[in-house]
């Protein structure tokens, strides 16, 4: 994406690459070191950053692999469609759960990662945001397990969920 937002003849500043491909300051500066972005430099001073030919190449190559390009795979999904279905996949789980009305977040973040093709840290900073805002509806829960299966906050790794 940053090597696409560049990609015209004038260029465009860092603040523009970063907004638009979401890139850090380390993955364009690993993309000028590769040689596939170029400076423009207005009165010795680096002002914009233009796509090179070696950059264009590189994107037309591997672009199923690039890196970059993990951000325009991610599923964008609206709030309530993420509650919607936190709520859904909350109602077939506690079916089954031996500690009902608990569920796993690990089982939770499982099953909605699959369904709506969301990331594990989008999982956790939704699920997070929506106890914070309701901790009566949302509920998060201490118990065993892993740290990488939990929620991890400020306050500790959270396991087990209850939603109403």
């Amino acid at each position: 994406m940053a090597l696409t937002a560049a990609d015209n003849i004038k260029g465009a500043s860092k603040d523009e690459i970063k907004r638009a491909s979401r890139v850090s300051e380390k993955e364009l500066q690993e993309l000028i070191k590769k040689g596939y972005l170029e400076t423009i430099k207005t009165r010795g001073r680096i002002v914009k950053y233009r796509t090179t030919e070696s950059g264009r190449e590189y994107c037309a190559r591997e672009a199923k692999n690039l890196k970059l390009l993990k951000y325009l795979k991610a599923k964008q999904v609206s709030n309530t469609v993420f509650l919607n279905a936190l709520k859904s996949a909350y109602m077939n789980l506690v079916r089954t759960s031996p500690i009902a009305p608990y569920v796993k977040v690990s089982d939770l973040r499982a099953r909605l990662k699959v369904e709506l093709g969301i990331e594990d840290n989008e999982f956790d900073k939704r699920i997070i945001e929506l106890n914070s805002s309701n901790p009566y509806d949302i509920q998060l829960h201490i118990g065993s397990g892993e740290p990488h299966e939990g929620v991890k906050t400020a306050r500790g790794v959270y396991h087990y969920v209850i939603i109403k």
